[in-house]
């Protein structure tokens, strides 16, 4: 069910839950969880979302992603060694998730979850053009948020986005304006 304003125009439903930072287990939880319950109400719900199960000695920086779409989760974080400082994104597997997103816009979903708007989106890359198609064909977005990317997803978003508190009911309220 796509959104559009009296004129048949195409309206923006853009919202994102705040992150408190990079490894903000809560929020990520939070917007699985999000999915699962509008996929076991019927909703057709396209995008990923953050699956934090960090294995015995793994890095609590790994990263893995699950398509909602189809259920598969992704690893999209490289192992770079002990001491090392640089970033763990994989942007090849990034780039591949990316993909997979952008085949769900094909497949008429109801709402498109993005586990965040990171430094990657606010760069403008990453999955920011999934998001951008997603809006202009009138699909609502959640997206999760670092406050630190505040003005990025603002200005991306032309001033229309919303920030949401991260608590279960106010995403219920969202959903019930965005769908």
């Amino acid at each position: 069910m796509k959104n559009t304003d009296d004129g048949g125009n195409a309206k923006l439903m853009l919202a994102a839950v705040q992150h408190s930072g990079e490894t903000d287990l809560d929020v990520d939880q939070l917007i699985l969880d999000f999915a699962g319950d509008l996929r076991e109400k019927g909703y057709r719900v396209g995008g990923v979302a953050q699956v934090n199960t960090i294995p015995t000695g793994a890095c609590r920086c790994d990263m893995a992603l699950e398509e909602l779409t189809s259920g598969k989760v992704m690893q999209i974080s490289q192992q770079l060694g002990p001491g090392s400082s640089g970033c763990r994104l994989d942007s090849s597997a990034l780039e591949h998730v990316t993909g997979l997103v952008e085949a769900s816009l094909d497949e008429d979903i109801d709402i498109l979850i993005i586990n965040k708007f990171g430094k990657q989106e606010a760069d403008g890359m990453g999955l920011r053009s999934a998001i951008a198609r997603a809006a202009a064909a009138g699909i609502p977005v959640l997206a999760g948020l670092n406050p630190a990317l505040n003005d990025a997803w603002d200005a991306f978003c032309g001033g229309e986005g919303q920030i949401l508190d991260a608590n279960p009911s106010v995403l219920k309220n969202w959903l019930k304006t965005a769908l």
